[in-house]
């Protein structure tokens, strides 16, 4: 643009012309603020150097209300992000290691006052799960205090001196304010702050949100849910257009690929290194077959991970390991010891929106060649 400005979008077609930018809301601010997670796996790590069997932690986090504007803000009673470390060594290591040097079976700590509210309790025979509570500091109540509001506003200014009809499209980097979910009276939604932006900010024509829905299932449903985009357009009060916008965005949205993940999932796996998605601890067995991902495969015969590994993935145990309740045998592993060999390989193709296929282990009757004859 003139101003120097390059917005994401110029679009025109048909006698329909606007100019958009494109960003991505997320709660990171708010986390950053609430350090609930990084607390837990800062916890989880002090518990492996005391020695301690991973899980078997529960983490209860006191909160407190803080007046905003026209409303009021959660915020977790926690120690700034910055200072975790001094804290998890000064007030929480010591009272854990007396705790274990006298013997006790269960571990408990409280701090309650003006620096933290938490109450931890560790029970080794709970292993190997954790759980936590603490209150939702992440769902909006101003509608021009949270981050979907401050993002819109922040992209507001680069369109300012932008010609014809602007907009701005939100993709759903895992915000509260856009989930499906239901709401107390004192909440606010996001078509509510959406509206609310239109309304200060009348040079902005539209605004689209793009999110992820999933459809509802029961509790013992295990396959997959079927997941599925998920768009809401607010139009300005000075924007004529909204037919011909409405008409363009739902014709883009049809031929965009079906989602493989919630927007909370996304978010996490695009912090990791590497490319993560696949069937990676997913396996289905029968009597004589056993599928698993083609790419842990491949990873397990490329040297990039290792048999203990597979097995932790799985939740698999070698045919010369103790018994446990928590694991089974490892099937490549039994039907070697049992003389069984692969009669059939093959691949199962997935469709072109997964990120993985499957390889099917057929196993054919027993050997004599590779085990004693019984």
């Amino acid at each position: 643009m003139p101003s120097g400005r390059c917005p994401d979008i110029a679009f025109l077609s048909e006698g329909l012309r606007f100019t958009a930018d494109v960003t991505i809301v997320s709660d990171d601010g708010l986390d950053e603020q609430n350090p609930f997670h990084e607390l837990s796996t800062r916890l989880e790590a002090l518990k492996n150097r005391l020695g301690l069997k991973i899980g078997g932690m529960d983490l209860r986090v006191h909160s407190r209300r803080e007046s905003i504007g026209r409303g009021e803000r959660t915020l977790l009673r926690l120690p700034d992000r910055r200072t975790l470390d001094a804290f998890l060594k000064e007030r929480i290591e010591p009272e854990l290691r007396a705790q274990i040097n006298a013997g006790q079976a269960i571990l408990r700590l409280s701090i309650d006052d003006e620096f933290a509210g938490i109450d931890l309790v560790i029970d080794p025979r709970k292993s190997p799960y954790n759980s936590g509570s603490h209150a939702a500091y992440d769902v909006p109540t101003v509608r021009n205090r949270n981050p979907l509001y401050n993002v819109l506003k922040a992209k507001a200014r680069q369109l300012r001196a932008a010609e014809g009809i602007t907009g701005i499209v939100v993709g759903d980097a895992d915000s509260t304010a856009l989930r499906d979910r239901q709401r107390n009276w004192n909440e606010v939604d996001a078509r509510g702050i959406v509206r609310d932006f239109l309304r200060q900010y009348s040079s902005i024509g539209f605004v689209l949100i793009l999110s992820v829905r999933e459809k509802r299932r029961s509790f013992l449903d295990i396959n997959t849910p079927e997941r599925m985009l998920h768009g809401m357009l607010e139009i300005g009060a000075e924007c004529s257009a909204g037919s011909a916008l409405d008409a363009v965005f739902r014709s883009a949205m049809g031929v965009m690929p079906n989602p493989v993940a919630m927007p909370v999932n996304g978010a996490l796996r695009a912090q990791e290194q590497g490319f993560g998605w696949g069937h990676h601890g997913g396996h289905q067995m029968s009597k004589n077959r056993v599928r698993i991902s083609s790419r842990e495969l491949m990873e397990l015969l490329a040297g990039r991970r290792t048999v203990a590994e597979l097995n932790e993935m799985h939740r698999w145990r070698s045919v010369d390991a103790p018994p446990s309740n928590e694991t089974m045998f490892n099937p490549f592993d039994r039907s070697l010891k049992d003389g069984r060999l692969p009669a059939e390989i093959k691949v199962v193709k997935t469709g072109e929106d997964d990120s993985d296929d499957w390889i099917e282990f057929e196993f054919g009757d027993f050997d004599a060649s590779i085990s004693r004859i019984r």
